[in-house]
Parts: C-alpha cells; structure tokens; sequence
C-alpha cells in the first residue's frame, strides 16, 4: 500500500499492511479455518441430544418466547458483540424466584444455551462450549505425568477463543484454587474480540455467596460487560416427570 513514504527521487515506497482481527492476530486462510473449526466448535463439546437444540425446534409459549428471541437477536448481533467484547449473563437466581412463586431451576438456561451454541456452529463461528465441571476436569487432567497438555494451552484455549459458553457456572464448592482459575479465565475474556456466554443460578449482584474473594468484581464486569437475561418461571422439568394429567 502506498502508505506515503517517497524515495529521495520522490517514488513510492509501498509498505505491506497486514489485517489483523481485534485481539491483534493476523488473518487466516480458508483451509485453515476450516480445520480449526472442526475441532473449534461450540456444538462439538455437547451430548448428544443436545446438539439437536435449534431456536427453530424449541418448544416456545408466552412464558419462555421472549427469552428465545432475545437470545436469537443476540446471535444475530454477534459480529457486533465480538467487535465490542460483550458477555451475555443468563441466570436464574431461587432468592428472586421463591418469593414470586416461581422457579429459578428447569427454566431452560442450559437448553437455551445450547441453542446459541448450534446456531454459532451452524453460521461457522469458532467458539467452544464448556460446562464448568468439565471445564475444571480439564485443567485438572494436565496434572497427570502422562498428559498430552500443559495446564498453559488448556488455558489459553479458553482464555482466547473468540466465543466461549459456560454452562453451570457458579456451580462449583470453589476452593481458593477453583476460584483464582475461574477469575482470571473471566478476566482474561473481558476484551473487545472475545465474547462469553454464560449461564448460572446466582443473580448478578448475588455471585459473591459463590465466590467470596473475586465475586464482587465478577458481577462488576458482567453488570459492565454483559446484556443480562433473568429466566425464572415454570420448572418445565418438573412438569415433564408429571405428565400432563397432574399438570
């Protein structure tokens, strides 16, 4: 590109601008993307009934559809939230339900999540989806001797792909060392190019009954960082075991 440099007889000295993306790293070719996506795709770390959930399919009624179409406009909007580095915090807190009669569990966190996650796979964006259990068995499992990772490149893969999708967080009994990994994991995340999607029982400003050193600035970011979706309502499992002749 002639970035305006001139020799001393006035020709163009051409420089080579290379793009980058927002975290600063150079852009990929096709075939590359192609075989990271493979194994860089949110519907890969799901069961198997799970990587059937699409906003299409779901079962929606008046109590659940906005949260639905909520979540599909963020999907939407995702080239946007990468740009700026949005959180989207989706929670069922049972202090703010209870009182209302209602309930903050079989709300349909974990299966909305999963419908972000195929439709982020489907439009071919890489992104990895986690529950956090499995998320600490993996750093966990670089501890042994006969480990193909270090406990580095498990982290860094989570702290830099560009969408992350934690289910169950918050869940954990954290110890000093659960809760010092999960913070700086979030932290690391909190930057234009990184979106996080995370779904969990404790209401924003409730997360420091979960994590008493770090919560406070946990819900800071996310009151900061995340478009917030509070799904408290029917307990549609319960209803499910049921039946429809108690219902």
């Amino acid at each position: 590109m002639d970035k305006g440099d001139r020799d001393k007889q006035g020709n163009v000295i051409y420089r080579e601008v290379l793009k980058v993306d927002a975290n600063g790293n150079p852009p990929l070719c096709d075939c590359y993307k192609e075989q990271i996506f493979v194994n860089c795709n949110a519907t890969s770390g799901m069961k198997p009934g799970e990587q059937n959930r699409f906003f299409e399919n779901a079962i929606l009624d008046q109590e659940n559809r906005h949260f639905f179409q909520q979540a599909k406009k963020f999907v939407d909007s995702i080239d946007v939230h990468l740009k700026a580095g949005t959180w989207l915090y989706i929670h069922g807190d049972k202090q703010r339900a209870e009182p209302r009669g209602l309930s903050a569990f079989g709300t349909g966190k974990s299966y909305l999540t999963h419908c972000i996650g195929n439709e982020l796979t489907r439009l071919k964006y890489r992104s990895i989806y986690v529950t956090e259990q499995k998320l600490f068995q993996d750093i966990k499992s670089t501890y042994r001797k006969d480990s193909e990772e270090s406990e580095e490149e498990v982290l860094w893969r989570y702290h830099n792909v560009p969408i992350l999708l934690i289910d169950d967080l918050f869940k954990s009994q954290y110890k000093d060392w659960a809760e010092d990994k999960m913070f700086h994991l979030l932290e690391a995340r909190n930057c234009p190019g990184r979106v996080t999607i995370i779904n969990g029982n404790y209401a924003p400003n409730r997360i420091d009954i979960a994590m008493e050193r770090n919560g406070s600035a946990v819900s800071s970011r996310i009151f900061g960082q995340a478009v917030l979706m509070e799904m408290i309502g029917t307990d549609r499992r319960r209803n499910k075991l049921r039946g429809p002749e108690s219902a």
